[in-house]
């Protein structure tokens, strides 16, 4: 049986940020680049396509980070970020295809983590039929 490691809390990127609750963390970086007083135009369009591509690849709500085989060793920060999710019935082989990353390095594939039962150690469990109904494909 497979376990996903799946990242379970809103990136910094996308919520209000702490100096300017106005804006997300993503904007607030943006405007940080733009009022940047002595950056030659050309070093701030560099400096913003790079946070460009750095808002690209962060991790989202529901991206499986990882697959390994059930009842692996679990570190402490895992437990701050994300949940293990157990896929009954599903081969560490066939649950490794899910955490592929594009070539642009986001994620494929999202879970859905809508009303799912997750216990007081971050552990939830899925029958393959439930895991597929929750399983999207990212535009």
């Amino acid at each position: 049986m497979a376990e996903f490691l799946i990242y379970n809390k809103d990136n910094w990127m996308d919520v209000p940020s702490k100096d300017r609750p106005d804006l997300t963390g993503h904007e607030n970086v943006e405007r940080k680049i733009l009022e940047k007083s002595g950056l030659r135009i050309e070093r701030r369009t560099e400096k913003l396509g790079q946070h460009d591509i750095k808002y690209m690849r962060r991790y989202q709500r529901g991206d499986p980070i990882e697959a390994r085989q059930d009842s692996g060793p679990r570190g402490n920060k895992e437990e701050a970020s994300f949940i293990f999710l157990q896929v009954l019935g599903l081969s560490l082989k066939d649950a490794k295809v899910y955490c592929a990353q594009r070539i642009d390095k986001r994620r494929s594939y999202y879970i859905d983590l809508t009303g799912l039962v997750i216990d007081e150690h971050k552990n939830a469990s899925l029958s393959i039929s439930q895991f597929n109904s929750r399983l999207k494909v990212k535009k």
